[in-house]
């Protein structure tokens, strides 16, 4: 008479099947997750981009989506010459960074600023603005091109774009899957091994 093992069979499968299927969870929750360190974005400025203005501007006043850190801020207003119209730092209160103008003859300008986020990440941005009569020139530089108007709108430093490529997401959850299911394959192949050595 064959005596019986007394070893419990346990299942090996299981150990496989339940991380490819946590990975396969948090593959699918990637797309869904929120940017935990996404940083402050310029949401309102005055003037705002390409305004054209009857009357001169006493002061440019930037609004971002959180408050900023109280270090590194700089506004400069160009004019066609390359001469800077600012008079005295900016003043931040928060969330806003305000600077002071003079008397700012007819012509186009062009805003740059620079600030710190709240994350401590440094950000810039710029656009152009008019005063007076449309014959009068424009600054030379940022103006009018859609690069400073993507910049100016969502106040992001150059090159954040290109830092995260659109396609990673994708590729990290096509790795999950693949190898979730190779690890439950594996699995279950053990399984169908372990139920025939039984059987026998």
């Amino acid at each position: 008479m064959t005596k019986k093992s007394s070893k419990t069979w346990r299942n090996p499968g299981l150990g496989a099947a339940l991380p490819a299927a946590l990975l396969l969870c948090v593959g699918a929750s990637l797309p869904a997750a929120p940017p935990a360190f996404a940083h402050d974005q310029l949401i309102s400025s005055s003037p705002a981009p390409d305004e054209r203005l009857d009357k001169k501007p006493g002061s440019i006043t930037l609004s971002f989506s959180s408050p900023l850190l109280a270090l590194g801020h700089e506004i400069r207003v160009v004019d066609a010459n390359a001469r800077n119209w600012v008079a005295g730092p900016p003043a931040l209160t928060r969330e806003t960074l305000t600077q002071p103008l003079p008397e700012l003859p007819d012509g186009g300008y062009q805003v740059s600023w620079r600030v710190v986020s709240a994350d401590g990440h440094p950000i810039s941005g710029g656009y152009g603005f008019h005063v007076g009569e449309p014959s009068a020139a424009a600054p030379a530089g940022l103006t009018g091109s859609p690069e400073t108007s993507a910049a100016a709108a969502t106040g992001a430093a150059p090159g954040d774009a290109a830092a995260v490529p659109g396609w990673l997401p994708a590729v990290g959850i096509a790795a999950a899957a693949g190898l979730g299911l190779s690890l439950t394959l594996a699995g279950l192949r053990r399984i169908k091994r372990n139920t025939q050595s039984r059987a026998e």
